[in-house]
């Protein structure tokens, strides 16, 4: 998980003026692709809790939906956390009904990742469904620490909306016909090289390990989409970046954020002017760090 780009969202228990603002607490909201959003998971909320007022809740920031870095599953959880919160009232975070964030959020139905990373932060494992691990099982998921001085360098490029819904669920069921042929690779690289270089802070095996897990993973969908790289253009960025030396790199999600590991903040800055003036129009590239779990806070 990275601290940006991220979601923020805020509401003040005191501020409810109009009963009709509890019915719907975005409605000033002018984004409508996230007031949308917002409707669904408040939806669920209101089907458990019908006679809670809730203020009007402001979107403080949240990224382009679609790029590749769960912000769907970032924001539901979000809008989960601050409604249940303003429901239990003034209670520490670790007190508070985790397990309606999920069921309000309705996320989580193939990968637990954004589930458990809103709560937890750091590195996020998931191991998959197998006949060995369903999906409810504990052990499946499970968070890591990171190197703090480690960052990551994210580019984005807006000519090609990350896949979801229909077209996404398309490709999954295309692939989903076959086994993955990489899967025991996959573990192996997670298990004996992955997290054993992250453990021992060993830069080099981390990156060249995790830059091998992320090739393997796009192969798997390649029959569906041409590349193990969704488009030409990240294909180029990958490429780029390792002609530089880069061995961290992969494609977030089906993209088009491309992202690259770099060693610490000396090394994200000097990438990121470097590669600035490569970047297409409207794109952006900044470097971010691991993130910790999402903060619930209360107004002084």
């Amino acid at each position: 998980m990275v601290d940006k780009p991220s979601v923020c969202l805020s509401a003040s228990a005191n501020s409810i003026e109009d009963p009709a603002e509890s019915i719907d607490p975005c409605k000033a909201w002018e984004d409508p692709y996230w007031k949308d959003r917002f409707h669904r998971v408040y939806a669920n909320f209101r089907s458990r809790n019908n006679s809670i007022a809730i203020p009007p809740v402001k979107l403080r920031q949240a990224p382009t939906p679609h790029i590749g870095l769960g912000s769907g599953t970032q924001f539901a959880c979000a809008a989960s956390a601050l409604l249940n919160s303003l429901q239990d009232g003034d209670q520490p975070q670790e007190n508070q009904g985790s397990g309606f964030w999920t069921l309000d959020s309705g996320r989580g139905l193939r990968s637990h990742i954004g589930l458990h990373g809103f709560l937890h932060g750091g590195l996020i494992v998931d191991l998959g469904q197998s006949s060995e691990l369903s999906h409810l099982d504990p052990e499946r998921t499970r968070s890591h620490r990171f190197p703090m001085q480690w960052q990551v360098v994210l580019l984005h490029e807006p000519i090609y909306q990350g896949d979801s819904g229909a077209s996404e669920q398309a490709i999954f069921d295309h692939c989903s016909a076959h086994e993955n042929p990489n899967r025991d690779r996959m573990l192996e690289l997670i298990q004996q090289q992955i997290l054993p270089a992250i453990s021992d802070v060993d830069f080099p095996q981390a990156t060249r390990a995790i830059g091998q897990y992320g090739e393997l993973a796009g192969n798997v969908f390649s029959s569906a989409v041409g590349d193990a790289y969704r488009t030409p253009r990240i294909r180029h960025w990958i490429d780029r970046f390792r002609s530089m030396g880069l061995e961290g790199v992969g494609q977030s999600s089906w993209g088009p954020v491309v992202f690259v590991m770099v060693q610490d903040a000396q090394e994200a800055s000097w990438l990121v002017d470097r590669i600035r003036p490569e970047v297409q129009e409207n794109g952006w590239v900044c470097a971010t760090r691991v993130a910790g779990p999402a903060r619930i806070e209360a107004d002084p």
